[in-house]
């Protein structure tokens, strides 16, 4: 029996870890007004991390599931699924266009290049399904792996493709200067993965926040 109850006790344990392991991020780090170790600018957060403000330090967090932006200033903060739970600080919440999608979408780089040659010369009802949708003309990508380069190709229409090099994980299209087109779909592929997204229609060229137009690869 006491060898049984261990088994129990070691199986539920391990449980455990797996699956905070498994933990799928809820928000993403849009700005903050000091450097920090433990939180960075466009790190994900998972629900249950708990954050320290000091009372004039300032936080803004974008929830990828709700498409709640929340502006945080002082106190203790604890990541929610889908809002913070804020004590001792102060809240500005507002509503984002985002996709509101899951933020892991990337699949074989070398699928998606070999659906975009396929996919120009079939356009229109016959476009694969995008990914994700971004609000914004210029994207920020979000790297999961080291690049030297993203290739940005065009589906929908007939335009070349765009090269863009990678400093670092983060890359932003708009501080580049790179404009996408309204409405347009187009393929991402980098470091040997890649993802189909859709730019909206009513997609704006700046001020969008980094979680209305992020694209995580």
């Amino acid at each position: 029996m006491r060898r049984y109850k261990a088994l129990l006790i070691a199986g539920a344990a391990l449980s455990l870890g797996i699956s905070s392991a498994m933990a799928e991020p809820s928000a993403l780090v849009e700005d903050i007004t000091t450097d920090r170790n433990d939180v960075q600018l466009m790190d994900y957060l998972e629900p249950g991390m708990v954050i320290e403000l000091a009372p004039d330090e300032t936080l803004t967090v974008g929830y990828l599931l709700s498409c709640v932006q929340e502006t945080i200033t002082g106190g203790k903060v604890t990541i929610g699924e889908d809002e913070s739970v804020v004590s001792g600080g102060a809240v500005e919440t507002t509503e984002v266009d985002c996709d509101g999608g899951p933020i892991v979408a990337a699949v074989g780089g070398s699928e998606v290049e070999a659906g975009a040659a396929a996919f120009r010369k079939v356009q229109g009802k016959d476009l694969p399904t995008p990914d994700r949708i971004i609000f914004g003309l210029s994207p920020i990508v979000k790297l999961s792996v080291d690049a030297t380069n993203l290739t940005v190709s065009r589906l929908d229409e007939d335009e070349k493709d765009q090269t863009i090099t990678a400093n670092g994980r983060i890359v932003d299209f708009e501080k580049l200067g790179v404009v996408l087109a309204h409405g347009g779909t187009y393929t991402l592929t980098a470091g040997g993965l890649g993802m189909v997204f859709k730019v909206s229609r009513l997609a704006e060229k700046s001020g969008v926040p980094p979680v209305a137009r992020l694209l995580p690869l």
